[in-house]
């Protein structure tokens, strides 16, 4: 018997008159196909938005993307999104869903971003003829490619540790950070949480850091529920720099994950204050190991721990049960696919006085294929001359290799400081 004829049979014996019609509701709503599996799998749902969408048709729900400049707009045709508000996944996450950031924050043509958000882990597979061609723009990560993982931190080759190393290293590299975001499997991500799914999650990572805590003596230290944590202590945590506050940009709120706040959000730091955890902002987690004093062994040891810290919270909650979102052709699965594959992102301070000076400084960082940012701290003075630089790709090589290819990176930008320093001249770099 069909699917169809199962459910207009059980549409007939179906609680009372008032449950009929919204089910009847619900079929003129969202359309037959999609009421049916809504049916059968009744722990699906929709937000109202959402059915209130599909009583129009797709060219007039079809949003103005006419002078948008983020990669969404870039590839989102009517064709595509009629064929795809067809589709819902099992949280209830639909297109409209998908692509509000982007429609809400057209982004330039000088700074371009996904303009996509993920409501859970299957929408990636749900909506993949859009999130596909948009990671493959971003990273070139091919239909058939698979992310392979590696943290075995034997491999890597730190810079400036030789014996042979003459000068300071700390006179060029002020501080280095890294990151890995990370979602639980089987949850909604942020973007689509309920209250009560936000604070379940909160409670399997407290549950999990209080552990964590308990393991090793370099991790212990305190979690906080941020709904607990007083002005005093607040202060003090902005203070450190670990403070966990509401996203601000158009971006995040139209989003939807700085909902409740801060109901469900929780810090987690170690007493070093060199570790520190961030739960429910954007993600599920972000874990960060830091150091803001890069004596010649500190980017070793933030890296190093970092591995030992996220390794040990991973065994810990398998343990539990929990698992993070994964999948193995994009890797880790986060709310915004320009973290997908490794989540992982490593920041490095550098003070390079001459060559910042330079305009042809940009060339050269994108020829390393990295990224560089400004450093917005209140200390100016402290960061004049300074630049961050971070790993451009998230996904296609292992976390091994995005490290190593930062280190090199920030090797080969200290070495022409260097040069610069004993007057030759840039143009010698850009010929090579």
């Amino acid at each position: 018997m069909s699917t169809y004829t199962n459910f207009f049979r059980s549409l007939l014996h179906f609680g009372t008159n008032q449950q009929k019609w919204k089910l009847t509701l619900l079929v003129s709503s969202v359309g037959l196909s999609t009421a049916g599996f809504l049916w059968h799998r009744h722990y699906h749902y929709a937000n109202s938005y959402s059915l209130h969408l599909k009583r129009y048709s797709a060219p007039a729900e079809y949003p103005q993307l006419t002078k948008h400049a983020n990669l969404m707009a870039s590839q989102l045709t009517l064709q595509m999104y009629a064929k795809l508000r067809d589709r819902i996944t099992p949280s209830g996450y639909t297109i409209d869903d998908v692509i509000q950031v982007g429609v809400d924050n057209p982004g330039s043509q000088t700074r371009q971003y996904f303009g996509v958000s993920a409501g859970d882990e299957e929408s990636y597979k749900m909506f993949s003829d859009l999130f596909d061609p948009l990671i493959r723009m971003r990273y070139n990560h091919g239909p058939d490619a698979r992310q392979y993982h590696d943290i075995d931190i034997t491999k890597l080759h730190f810079p400036f540790e030789s014996n042979n190393t003459t000068f300071d290293i700390n006179k060029y590299i002020l501080s280095s950070r890294i990151r890995i975001t990370r979602n639980l499997s089987g949850y909604t991500f942020p973007t689509f949480s309920t209250r009560a799914e936000r604070r379940h999650v909160e409670r399997n990572l407290n549950k999990a850091f209080q552990q964590f805590i308990k393991e090793n003596n370099q991790f212990n230290g305190n979690y906080y529920r941020l709904s607990m944590v007083d002005e005093q202590l607040r202060n003090s945590l902005a203070n450190d720099g670990v403070y966990l506050y509401k996203p601000q940009t158009m971006s995040w709120l139209s989003s939807g994950v700085a909902r409740d706040w801060p109901d469900g959000r929780a810090i987690y730091v170690n007493n070093d204050k060199n570790i520190f955890a961030w739960i429910n902002q954007k993600d599920h987690l972000r874990f960060i190991s830091w150091s803001t004093n890069n004596a010649k062994n500190n980017l070793r040891s933030v890296i190093t721990r970092f591995f030992q810290g996220i390794s040990l919270l991973e065994n810990i909650m398998k343990n539990e049960g929990i698992s993070f979102a994964h999948d193995d052709h994009f890797g880790y699965l986060t709310t915004c696919p320009v973290n997908i594959g490794t989540g992982l992102k490593i920041n490095i301070y550098l003070k390079l006085p001459l060559l910042t000076k330079d305009l042809r400084l940009p060339t050269i960082i994108k020829d390393l294929n990295l990224t560089m940012e400004e450093i917005m701290d209140p200390d100016i003075e402290g960061f004049k001359d300074c630049i961050d630089i971070s790993n451009r790709d998230r996904i296609g090589k292992t976390e091994i290799e995005i490290i190593q290819h930062v280190l090199d990176g920030v090797t080969k930008l200290v070495e022409i400081e260097r040069k610069l320093e004993a007057g030759d001249k840039l143009d010698e770099y850009l010929r090579r």
